[in-house]
């Protein structure tokens, strides 16, 4: 949609931008503030080992340090909003519901979207809570202090490297190789248990959670939640049983990464200063976490296994269409057999030209009105009339062939119709090579052992990017969005716990008594 700029609206932005243009360099040229390396303040330098009470810890901390109150009241109101992200969805999708129903009614723009609607689905998106409130944090330091003070506490204090971590890791979990690769193995395991819907149920909430020790809890998390989104939710069972489901992963992931001393990253934060190993872990953590998590999965099991008879009539039909579609009904196979079809269809009848024909009568005619209408106002401006007709006759043509491209791509030719997103590509039965699975996992491996260095898993995610575009054919699109969203609440969260906690990681350990 083309926007009309009025001059008026032109200067004004004009001027914001140079505005703010030298608002930056002024900023950037201005001397480091002596107080920016001491914020936040530690927690020793409040001096108040000697009061008994929390009250009595507030309220010293608060005199010393006003900002105190402040960044308590952000982190609380994110909170708030965090509670309150259900609601903002439900009003986003009514508004976008009437919306739509105006565009039905032609009352509103075919391509027009609601933008109060817009606004309140982010505000609804639980992930994007604490980058909004993060946001509050950084102008409420710059008015309590200064600039520098605000960019030294992002660039310095707070350690974004874990967040990073996640995007990543995140990203080459939910690929198709790991993913087949995964189902494959959860698959065997589940068939010497008899293979059912509940034996895939209850081998992915044990073995998912397990693998947190060794390729870290967030690609754990990711792979386990897909594979249930296809072997369990797929087949729909109730929304009592899908809730009991992902609160039962979120536990037993929480506590499958004690089997290792290198992976999980609560573990990786005190296992280096107590000296603990693998062994350590295994003997004195990991066992408990193993028992726990088979205990809860039959206690689970037991409660909701009436909930489990309907799944399991759902997934007979889906092996019979896997395994047809599979055998008989191969996706290349017909797709090039339907193919033939249409062209012998349109050979035989010629639906197609008798279509383009009728298309065509009704283009010009359009055609012809317009010009008659349009022609003679951009005449009289003293434009070429060979030009006009020419630019006229161009710009129809490009506005006719992007409507039957929208409507009627089988008109066009092939270099004609434009890239197709099949919206079932990510459920086809294409194999993986095996040479293509390995160096996915070798992908993951570079990351998982260098997960404290970002300058080099990093590049190993372009480089990743870019060979998983030269396997394009095997792969399935490759959706960054959910990775970001949890990075950004990962380390916007990050940002406003170190402020409250004292510019540390001790935020977790020294929490409680903070507050």
């Amino acid at each position: 949609m083309k926007m009309n700029w009025n001059t008026g609206t032109l200067v004004v932005l004009y001027c914001l931008t140079i505005g703010l243009l030298c608002a930056g360099v002024a900023l950037a040229a201005a001397p480091s503030s002596t107080g920016a390396d001491a914020f936040p303040r530690s927690l020793e330098s409040y001096q108040d080992a000697d009061a008994v009470s929390i009250g009595k810890i507030l309220v010293i901390r608060l005199k010393q340090e006003p900002f105190n109150l402040v960044a308590t009241l952000i982190f609380f109101l994110a909170i708030i909003h965090t509670f309150m992200t259900g609601r903002f969805m439900a009003v986003s999708h009514r508004w976008k519901h009437e919306h739509e129903e105006k565009i039905k009614k032609g009352t509103a723009d075919r391509e027009s979207v609601h933008h109060g609607a817009e606004l309140f689905h982010f505000l609804g998106e639980v992930e994007a809570v604490f980058g909004i409130w993060a946001i509050a944090l950084c102008i409420a330091i710059i008015g309590f202090y200064d600039w520098n003070t605000m960019v030294n506490y992002i660039s310095h204090r707070v350690n974004f490297t874990e967040a990073l971590f996640v995007v990543v890791i995140m990203t080459l979990a939910a690929t198709r190789p790991i993913l087949r690769l995964t189902e494959a193995l959860i698959g065997k395991i589940a068939n010497l248990l008899g293979g059912t819907v509940t034996a895939r149920w209850l081998t992915t909430l044990s073995i998912g959670p397990l693998l947190g020790s060794f390729i870290t809890e967030p690609a754990a998390m990711t792979i386990s939640a897909l594979v249930l989104a296809r072997t369990l939710y797929d087949l729909e069972p109730s929304a009592r049983f899908k809730y009991a489901t992902l609160g039962l992963l979120f536990v037993n992931i929480s506590i499958g990464g004690t089997l290792t001393h290198f992976s999980a990253p609560p573990v990786l934060m005190v296992a280096g200063p107590w000296k603990w190993s693998t062994l350590h872990m295994l003997t004195h953590f990991g066992w408990k976490a193993l028992v726990a998590i088979l205990i809860s999965n039959g206690l689970y099991l037991l409660a909701f296994r009436k909930e489990m008879i309907k799944p399991e009539e759902k997934a007979a039909l889906v092996r019979l269409k896997d395994e047809i579609q599979e055998k008989y009904l191969k996706r290349k196979d017909m797709s090039a057999r339907f193919e033939d079809l249409i062209s012998a269809v349109d050979a035989e009848q010629g639906t197609l030209p008798a279509v383009d024909t009728q298309i065509q009568a009704v283009a010009d005619e359009v055609q012809q009105r317009l010009e008659k209408s349009y022609m003679p106002k951009l005449i009289e401006k003293g434009i070429d009339r060979k030009l006009v007709e020419q630019a006229f006759r161009q710009r129809f043509e490009e506005v006719k062939l992007r409507e039957l491209r929208r409507g009627l791509p089988a008109l066009l030719s092939e270099e004609q119709r434009g890239t197709v997103m099949d919206p079932d590509w990510d459920k086809r039965d294409d194999p993986v090579p095996a040479w293509v699975t390995i160096v996915h996992v070798l992908f993951m491996a570079w990351t998982i052992l260098n997960n404290h260095h970002p300058e080099l898993f990093i590049p190993g995610l372009l480089f990743f990017l870019g060979f998983a575009q030269v396997t394009k054919p095997f792969q399935n699109r490759i959706d960054l969005k959910p990775a970001r969203w949890l990075d950004s609440f990962w380390a916007d969260w990050l940002s406003t716990a170190v402020c409250r906690a004292g510019g540390s990681h001790r935020f977790w350990a020294i929490w409680p008594k903070f507050l």
